[in-house]
């Protein structure tokens, strides 16, 4: 008969059992997961909601606000630059500032919202008064790989002026997803990338009924796990934290967390349990 030490016995017990809490306690890095809400449709409600996505670190919306961990957009008109130029020179400074969101294309129209140079002038009292605290994120065009983005710096000569690039990514799988996304990165590297916008939707493609939940968890979590192994992805905004009831919109139709009557989907526990392993 062999014995066996009573430590020998023990410690791999130990070994085991502090393997399964730091299992526990893995969370994705500090402020990569958060939200879009889409409004503007009960916007009042967006802070309650976000209130059931302790998982998320930022949210926001598609106007100018400074709720509680709001991150604010940066609208395309003066007002919306005077709003920006208060707040960031103000008491309470947001920690960022998105600015022109999809400025290249209106949905309703088809036709460019700001042209680059419309853009450089419009956002350049801004830049002149930028306060010492607000970092400023480039503006995101629905076309990332359009020349928009290259022209916008041309006229403005302010790329530095931004911390972050930007980009909007539906795709209905992770590798059309990630391949696109580094697309993107080989070309504008030299900053860190927020993706604000994102799903496993495409506005060429019907919106499934009722949506394929399982599949549309299994993408979040690998878009995630994969977003935080790249180092240089520092947020990633998931669409969206409410299901958008007022017209159909093929993107986001299968990725809500809270559905119409405020109540959570299959995919609000697995959002706020991410672990990006």
């Amino acid at each position: 008969m062999r014995f066996t030490s009573r430590m020998s016995l023990v410690l791999p017990m130990v070994i085991q059992a502090m393997s399964t809490i730091e299992g526990a306690a893995a969370a994705c890095s500090n402020g990569l997961v958060n939200v879009v809400f889409n409004g503007p449709q009960n916007s009042a409600q967006f802070p309650e909601k976000f209130s059931k996505m302790p998982g998320a670190s930022n949210w926001l919306t598609f106007k100018f606000g400074t709720e509680p961990k709001q991150i604010p957009m940066l609208g395309n008109n003066k007002e919306s630059v005077q709003k920006a130029i208060d707040a960031v020179n103000g008491p309470n400074p947001p920690d960022y500032l998105l600015t022109f969101n999809e400025p290249d294309h209106d949905y309703h129209t088809g036709k460019v919202v700001l042209t680059p140079h419309n853009a450089s002038v419009l956002i350049k009292p801004l830049l002149k008064s930028a306060g010492k605290h607000t970092k400023f994120i480039a503006p995101v065009p629905a076309a990332q790989m359009s020349s928009w983005l290259d022209e916008f710096f041309k006229e403005c000569q302010c790329k530095d002026s931004f911390a972050a690039y930007n980009v909007h990514i539906y795709r209905g799988n992770v590798e059309d997803a990630k391949a696109e996304i580094n697309t993107f990165h080989n070309k504008f590297n030299d900053k860190p990338l927020w993706i604000t916008e994102i799903g496993p939707g495409n506005r060429t493609t019907t919106c499934p009924n009722p949506p394929p939940w399982d599949k549309t968890t299994k993408f979040m979590q690998e878009i995630y796990a994969w977003g935080q192994s790249t180092e240089w992805i520092h947020k990633i905004f998931w669409n969206t934290g409410n299901q958008i009831t007022s017209h159909v919109d093929n993107n986001v139709c299968n990725s809500y967390l809270l559905d119409g009557n405020n109540k959570p989907t299959p995919l609000l526990d697995p959002f706020n349990h991410l672990t990006c392993l």
